[in-house]
């Protein structure tokens, strides 16, 4: 969804649009217009590859690993408090404990929660926010994927859990790290959705609950089948990919608004029928408007497929820059703009009119510092999303601010 650092900020100062709308005869206040749409091909994980992986490790529940935290939440600091949104102003926010608020090897981008997963909002009896995190160059392993499971029942004590994503080998002896930059997810049933890498022609990454592996070997520095078991980086738990989604025009580009689009964000909708996902892209290249399309739910928390192939049931462009999170519901997008240097935008789009709620002395750029994707938790009305940069990148740019994860109310977003 990203390119490094360095090269987003030069090509954003060079764009010279960091928070203000409009470029190349188009202005973020512009309406949603109608594009092509695009179809996704769906790729199962051999069953038996899942079963032998089963077979040979505990398989545990999520509530297992949410319930087995060990690290806690904090409360945020000044800093990180300065990377909320101003309008709509949060009303919900917590932080995460020193070591992932500062560390440059792995990287927040997408959220999603159990009020997407069920009808009554929870996964089972737990209320459950899962972050999601991309590893950076500094890691050495670019796009491993892992999961922050926060145990969310008591919001004033929230605690969390890290899971690794793997994906099994074709006869599940052994798996290897999933492949994700993690820019949105959403979650479905047992079902848990990440978006892909760009540059590739993988858009969407499907894993499911029903395949948490407990691992039997948690010091060896490797993944998947080793001399003392099965590890992943000396973590407890990894959770499986059941399969895939390819865009059906092939690779994507994340130089080309007209070409095959490379998913950068997703979330759910459940205020259509069937529920559908959604999904844009980001460009930090300000003359490129990036797409936006919905994909309906089929059987078994699927996307619904034709012969193997998933139609999209609506697409739409916005001339809103740097899409870092996407969200609809009840007809209306969202869209969340980051700025490399000030408070990012919220955005709220149809075929009708968009508009952002304003701050200050009038300014749109009201929304969080460094903002990623969007989530709507219908049983409580609040739209969770969550920052990205470090306190380390923040300081290395004489930036205030931080990492936090926050929600507001859906009510209080620009009409």
């Amino acid at each position: 969804m990203r390119t490094p650092k360095v090269i987003l900020l030069a090509l954003a100062v060079a764009a010279g649009a960091l928070a203000l709308p409009g470029t190349a005869g188009a202005a973020y206040s512009d309406p949603l217009t109608t594009t092509t749409k695009q179809s996704l091909v769906w790729h199962a994980t051999p069953a038996a590859a899942l079963t032998a992986l089963d077979n040979a490790l505990p398989n545990v529940s999520l509530n297992t690993v949410v319930n087995d935290t060990s690290y806690d939440m904090t409360g945020c600091t000044a800093a990180e408090k300065a990377s909320l949104p101003k309008a709509p102003v949060a009303t919900k926010a917590m932080c995460w404990d020193a070591d992932r608020a500062g560390t440059t090897t792995w990287s927040p981008q997408g959220i999603t929660t159990s009020g997407d997963a069920d009808n009554d909002g929870k996964w089972g009896e737990d209320k459950v926010i899962l972050s999601g995190w991309h590893g950076t160059d500094a890691l050495g392993r670019y796009n491993d994927a892992r999961i922050q499971a926060i145990n969310y029942n008591d919001p004033a004590k929230p605690s969390y859990r890290m899971m690794y994503l793997g994906v099994p080998n074709s006869t599940g002896s052994s798996f290897s790290a999933a492949q994700a930059h993690m820019g949105g997810m959403a979650w479905y049933g047992d079902k848990i959705y990440v978006t892909a890498e760009g540059s590739t022609s993988t858009a969407i990454r499907v894993f499911s609950t029903k395949h948490i592996l407990q691992l039997t070997d948690t010091t060896s520095n490797a993944i998947g089948k080793t001399s003392g078991g099965y590890a992943a980086y000396t973590y407890k738990y990894a959770m499986m990919q059941i399969g895939y989604y390819t865009y059906a025009g092939g690779t994507c580009s994340m130089s080309s608004d007209t070409g095959v689009p490379c998913f950068s964000s997703m979330s759910l909708d459940r205020s259509t029928t069937p529920a559908s996902v959604v999904t844009t892209e980001y460009f930090s290249d300000q003359s490129r408007h990036g797409r936006l399309y919905r994909y309906p739910m089929g059987t078994d928390y699927l996307l619904a497929a034709s012969s193997g192939t998933v139609a999209a049931t609506e697409a739409v462009r916005s001339s809103v820059g740097n899409m870092q999170g996407v969200l609809s519901n009840n007809g209306k997008w969202y869209v969340a703009h980051s700025s490399a240097t000030i408070n990012g935008q919220l955005w709220t789009q149809t075929t009708a009119k968009s508009s952002s709620a304003t701050c200050g002395t009038g300014t749109t750029a009201c929304w969080a510092v460094h903002p990623e994707a969007l989530t709507y938790d219908w049983s409580t009305g609040l739209v969770w999303s969550q920052s990205e940069w470090s306190t380390a990148d923040c300081t290395a740019k004489n930036q205030v601010c931080g990492r936090a994860v926050f929600a507001v109310p859906l009510s209080s977003l620009a009409a």
